[in-house]
């Protein structure tokens, strides 16, 4: 008992403490963020263009189970899991927010020796894959990103989900997401992101609170959830316009995470871009309705390719 207060004490300390900015001249421009041995899944190896998957907040590369293997037919596939997530590592630190994601992913292309890919990001993975985007638009990329696909993406300031705003308390954020079991906060994220609880798998729901058990899983969580907003929102909005990518957004009309409206918004402010709207689905189309997902990624990708370079 005294062990477990004298840890809630620390928590409360830390959570009253002054945050380091969440800006883009200091976490990527100023950026000192060491590269990540981050856990990966590759398919359809030799294929000519590759396809990067990067998922979105509490979720893992399990998430795009449905879409891989058809996808490899055609493609090289590689599924990430970001920092924090599934089993990539779980650093006692503050990195955190999308921009640090974001250069850990630009880290790991590099390494890899990635080039002309097409970058996916859904949701938390969608703002670190918009952060990408802006890199490459001030010539800090090595990695040529060729097209950009973004499903039901984090992209402007908005109300966070609820269960967000609880873990963002410094007090019963902690108590929430140490007290709660597993299985239960990975049965009301999945009944929250999807519009007909009736289609969520049982092993989508098994394998999140799996990894949602993991050594300081639950660390990670409340880290991303403290650092989720960068402070400098406002001004990083207005340089989507500046975004040139060929992009795909796709988003659940369903979705009471993200609102769909944002998806439109988004499609008004990336000159190149096309919207899909999926009736009846929530905030993961690519689990509650892969088979859509997957037709309208190779629909962009065929009419991509076949476009003159």
């Amino acid at each position: 008992m005294k062990k477990f207060f004298l840890i809630l004490l620390m928590f409360l300390f830390i959570g009253c403490a002054t945050k380091n900015p969440i800006t883009w001249d200091s976490r990527v421009v100023h950026s000192t963020i060491k590269s990540l041995d981050l856990a990966y899944d590759e398919y359809g190896i030799g294929k000519r263009n590759t396809i990067l998957f990067l998922h979105g907040f509490g979720e893992s590369r399990y998430t795009w189970r449905f879409l891989v293997k058809p996808l490899s037919k055609h493609y090289h596939i590689i599924t990430l899991d970001l920092k924090g997530f599934g089993e990539s590592p779980k650093t006692e630190d503050a990195d955190y927010s999308v921009y640090d994601q974001a250069k850990i992913v630009q880290k790991f292309m590099e390494k890899k020796g990635l080039n002309h890919i097409t970058l996916v990001g859904r949701s938390f993975g969608g703002g670190v894959a918009l952060v990408l985007a802006l890199m490459q638009e001030k010539n800090m990329l090595k990695t040529k990103i060729d097209r950009l696909i973004l499903i039901d993406t984090m992209s402007y300031k908005q109300p966070l989900p609820s269960m967000m705003r609880l873990l963002q308390k410094p007090i019963i954020g902690y108590l929430g997401i140490h007290l709660l079991s597993a299985k239960k906060i990975a049965t009301e994220a999945y009944k929250f992101a999807f519009s007909n609880d009736k289609l969520i798998p049982k092993d989508s729901v098994e394998k999140s609170a799996e990894l949602i058990d993991m050594p300081n899983a639950k660390y990670s969580y409340k880290q991303t959830v403290d650092y989720i907003v960068p402070d400098d929102i406002a001004r990083i909005e207005k340089e989507y316009k500046d975004i040139t990518i060929p992009t795909l957004i796709i988003w659940g009309k369903d979705d009471v995470s993200i609102p769909y409206y944002f998806g439109k918004r988004l499609n008004q402010d990336l000159p190149n871009s096309s919207l899909v709207l999926i009736k009846g689905v929530g905030h993961m189309p690519q689990e509650e309705s892969p088979n859509i997902v997957i037709q309208e990624i190779e629909r962009f990708m065929n009419n991509q390719l076949q476009l003159p370079h």
